[in-house]
C-alpha cells in the first residue's frame, strides 16, 4: 500500500489479510461502532456532570444554536460538515503532531480529547466540554486504530464515529427528551 507509513500492529496481524484489501470499509465499520461507544460515553459523562455539577456551571445547550435551522441544514451541519472539520482539527492535527514528536498513543488520545473538548467549551459550556472531551478520546482511539493503514482510513474512522454519534444523539436520543434542547 503506497500511503502506509507504519507496519501492521502485532495484535492486528491476523486481521491484516481481511482489512488491508478494503481499508475504507473497515474504517467505516469501526467508526460506526466507535460512534455508538462515544454516544454511551457522552451520555454517561452527561449524567454524572448534571448530577454533581451545580446548574450555574452547566453552560448553554449546544443544540440551542441549531434551533432556527431546518432539518436539512441540521443534517448537513451536524452529520456531514462538523465531523469533517472537527476531525481535522480535533483528531488528525493533534494526533499527527504528537506522533511526530514521539508521543505514545495514550498521550495522543488525551491531547486529542483535550483539543476536542476545549473547542466545544466555547459553543456549549462546561458540561458540553466534558462530554466532548471523552467523545474526542473515543474518536482519537478510532483514528489510531486505523492509522496503520494510512491517514485516509484513520480520518474516515474518526469522522464516521463522529457522524454516527451526532446522528444518534440528534435523531435517537434528543427526541426522547424534547424539552432538554
Amino acid at each position: 500500500m503506497a500511503n502506509q507509513t507504519t507496519t501492521t500492529p502485532p495484535r492486528l496481524a491476523r486481521w491484516h489479510p481481511r482489512i488491508a484489501p478494503r481499508p475504507l470499509l473497515a474504517a467505516t465499520c469501526l467508526g460506526a461502532c466507535m460512534g455508538l461507544l462515544g454516544t454511551l460515553c457522552a451520555l454517561l459523562v452527561l449524567g454524572l456532570a448534571l448530577q454533581f455539577l451545580p446548574p450555574e456551571l452547566w453552560g448553554d445547550s449546544a443544540a440551542a444554536s441549531l434551533a432556527g435551522l431546518g432539518q436539512d441544514r441540521i443534517f448537513v451541519l451536524a452529520i456531514l460538515y462538523a465531523p469533517v472539520i472537527e476531525t481535522l482539527l480535533g483528531q488528525l492535527l493533534p494526533v499527527e503532531l504528537a506522533r511526530r514528536l514521539g508521543a505514545p498513543a495514550l498521550a495522543c488520545v488525551l491531547l486529542s480529547g483535550l483539543v476536542f473538548g476545549c473547542g466545544h467549551l466555547v459553543n456549549g459550556g462546561l458540561v458540553h466540554a466534558l462530554t466532548t472531551f471523552f467523545s474526542g478520546m473515543v474518536f482519537a482511539c478510532a483514528y489510531l486504530a486505523m492509522r496503520w493503514l494510512g491517514i485516509g482510513p484513520a480520518f474516515l474512522a474518526a469522522g464516521s464515529a463522529h457522524a454516527v454519534q451526532n446522528g444518534t444523539i440528534l435523531y435517537l436520543i434528543a427526541p426522547l427528551f424534547p424539552g432538554s434542547a
